[in-house]
């Protein structure tokens, strides 16, 4: 009788062996984020936290972007828009070089350049290799098919206004990785403006803010940091119901007829460009008028020019320095002395 179960026992022994071998097999774990599928195919799939990306937001060219991984190698290539980013602790590899006395930040002077900012060297930007390129929607718009096609991730922004600011530095806050730095920044500039609106007079003088450069004339209308400012100080902006330019929605041709029409209490100028040839041309078309001399504003001596750092291109984070200069200018008994000449 043992005899006839010796084959048996072995057989099934051989089967128990077979089943335990291709159970293991069938159950391999997971290792370095991999997720193994049974079935014939035996393929593989990355992990949930593999798959997602680092960053993904919107442009103001309605552009989705997307970042794999925190970026290490920016190029910022507007000097707003560089200021922003070294303010709340992030950094660039390269940038722009800057004109009409925007600063650049200590931190960022000896990082390589790439032309101008309407002169960009486009060959030199891509031999950085960069994991991020972010540009002004008013300059950058056009290098999107380029960058995309080198796999570049592309960002264009437009930074003119307060409200601007408050909405893109949380944003710059997450590509740096630094968004508590970024909401620190927003609340301790918010408390230094409160505090010189808090002192503002019961009065609302009204103004007007020419833009001069070296072949036009051009007034100011809606959406521009100089705006907001004499907003922020109950200024009234007369220029606001005035007819946009077909170019610039923000922007209303200038008529020494309607400016001796409107007469407002404060007339500001702000030059693009180099200042002197900013001056020759307030001379050529707005002082040697007859009628200039007749607004109120030029008779009582309330015709300024303005600093472009703090009331033409966005001062960032400096911004209650340009309210505190204009509430000089308008209200010296409160603020104390203002030059109007910077």
């Amino acid at each position: 009788m043992p005899y006839l179960f010796k084959p048996y026992s072995r057989t099934l022994s051989g089967l128990v062996l077979l089943l335990f071998v291709f159970g293991c097999s069938s159950q391999v774990a997971p290792t370095n984020g991999v997720t193994s599928k049974t079935g014939p195919e035996n393929q593989t799939t990355p992990s949930v936290e593999q798959a997602k990306p680092f960053l993904s937001f919107q442009d103001d060219a309605g552009r989705t972007v997307t970042l794999r991984s925190k970026p290490q190698k920016i190029v910022v290539l507007s000097p707003q828009l560089l200021d922003l980013l070294y303010a709340v602790d992030g950094s660039a590899i390269a940038k722009t070089v800057a004109s009409g006395g925007t600063a650049v930040p200590e931190k960022a002077k000896n990082i390589a350049d790439v032309g101008g900012i309407t002169t960009v060297n486009m060959e030199k930007l891509l031999s950085l290799q960069p994991d991020l390129v972010i540009g002004s929607t008013s300059f950058h718009r056009d290098f999107a098919n380029i960058l995309d096609s080198s796999k570049i991730p592309f960002a264009v922004f437009t930074l003119s206004t307060y409200k601007d600011l408050k909405e893109k530095t949380p944003l710059f806050g997450k590509i740096a990785g630094s968004e508590n730095k970024a909401s620190e920044e927003l609340a301790n500039l918010d408390k230094k403006i409160t505090a010189l609106t808090d002192k503002l007079p019961d009065k609302s003088p009204s103004f007007i803010m020419l833009n001069v450069t070296p072949s036009s004339v051009s007034v100011q209308r809606t959406n521009t940091v100089g705006l907001e400012v004499a907003k922020m100080l109950n200024m009234k902006n007369v220029a606001e119901t005035l007819e946009a330019l077909q170019s610039s929605q923000s922007t209303a041709p200038y008529s020494m007829e309607k400016l001796v029409e409107l007469n407002p209490d404060y007339v500001f100028i702000l030059i693009h460009g180099a200042r002197a040839e900013g001056e020759k041309k307030i001379q050529t078309d707005l002082a040697a008028q007859p009628a200039w001399a007749s607004l109120r504003a030029v008779k009582e001596n309330r015709m300024s020019i303005l600093p472009s750092d703090l009331l033409l291109s966005n001062p960032g984070f400096r911004l209650n320095e340009s309210v505190d200069y204009l509430a000089k200018l308008v209200y010296p008994e409160i603020y104390g002395n203002g030059n109007g000449s910077k």
